[in-house]
């Protein structure tokens, strides 16, 4: 019988890479933990310097130190000695891009458990993470674990720092001058204080679960720089939204959302705001020549085990926007950014 001739060495490396992906992510969290990134400054240094620095084992740290370069996390020199690559620098404590928590989060208990059940979940389309934590996922880190909660809502701020050209989106928002913006989800504020800093005679609403609002930017907050020209609203846009502004903008939220709950969400802003109101959907979609392409179909496929939600292609949220009674004005892409920035107007 003749033996098989191996596959290619690029397909055999990547199925490795692929299986010790679970390693990588843990390798990484681990150097977040030590603050190893922390430890080191412009000037490269030898693992026993590093290891003094962060109280670990030299040897033990030397091996962390070499996988990581491996990852593109530091790089060695001829001495032996590490330094700064532009991804460990995004792993440090002071940085402003919040990099640790997306890292935090990727590990934390919540996602690994779930992930235990994706054969599963695709075998059945059921949702996994109520079978596991007994209760829905918005529901489970507002009020069963607020501590991994937290993690979740810095994540998901890093998230709108890392995924998007803020700049590039808040230029295509444009509000006029005079505008009330609501930022209907808006999680700890970010968007909305850059539209506000960027647009200084528009007012800025952030419509939130009440239990997130005490973690909103203190910018916007009472006694904050920004807080004369901002309102903090506790709220539920499943049920209601509140009328008032002139443009209601939903970022990176429709996709947990199953297409009922994204219709009744739409809807109720159709009924809450004046004719002629803009509606504006800010979301990663399916399809087309994309470098989050990657990240949109992982994503897509964890919205089963998370229950309800889904990526979704132009198409499809032009139909939603019709069935909410909403007239769908167009999409417009942004460079250099994972989104996508659909408009509708109430009639």
């Amino acid at each position: 019988m003749t033996t098989p001739a191996l596959p290619s060495l690029e397909a055999r490396v990547k199925l490795y890479r692929i299986g010790m992906g679970f390693a990588a992510l843990q390798f990484v969290q681990a150097a977040v933990d030590l603050k190893v990134a922390d430890a080191l400054d412009d000037e490269p240094l030898g693992a026993d310097e590093l290891a003094k620095a962060v109280d670990a084992d030299p040897d033990a740290l030397g091996r962390l130190l070499r996988a990581l370069s491996c990852l593109g996390f530091f790089e060695a020199d001829e001495d032996g000695r590490f330094r700064h690559t532009e991804l460990s620098r995004m792993i440090r404590q002071d940085s402003t891009w919040g990099a640790p928590d997306v890292i935090r989060f990727g590990w934390l208990h919540v996602p690994v458990s779930v992930l235990h059940h994706t054969a599963d979940a695709v075998r059945t389309g059921e949702a996994a993470f109520p079978k596991v934590f007994g209760t829905q996922a918005q529901s489970y880190f507002v009020n069963d674990d607020p501590e991994a909660g937290a993690i979740f809502n810095r994540a998901m701020t890093a998230n709108t720092i890392l995924l998007n050209n803020a700049p590039a989106l808040v230029a295509a928002l444009a509000p006029r001058p005079g505008e009330t913006v609501m930022d209907v989800g808006g999680g700890q504020g970010q968007l909305l204080l850059q539209l506000m800093e960027a647009y200084p005679d528009i007012h800025g609403v952030l419509l939130e679960l009440e239990q997130v609002l005490p973690g909103v930017d203190e910018r916007l907050r009472a006694g904050g720089a920004l807080a004369a020209r901002a309102e903090l609203l506790a709220g539920d846009c499943r049920e209601s939204v509140p009328g008032g502004a002139d443009t209601y903008l939903y970022k990176h939220m429709m996709y947990m959302w199953d297409d009922d709950t994204v219709v009744a969400i739409l809807r109720n802003t159709a009924r809450a705001a004046a004719s002629g109101a803009r509606v504006v959907v800010v979301d990663m979609l399916l399809g087309g020549d994309s470098p989050f392409e990657e990240i949109c179909t992982a994503v897509d496929l964890l919205m089963v085990l998370m229950g309800g939600g889904k990526r979704r292609s132009v198409d499809q949220f032009a139909a939603l926007f019709e069935q909410a009674g909403l007239d769908y004005q167009g999409a417009r892409s942004i460079e250099g950014d994972q989104s996508v920035l659909l408009t509708a107007l109430v009639p």
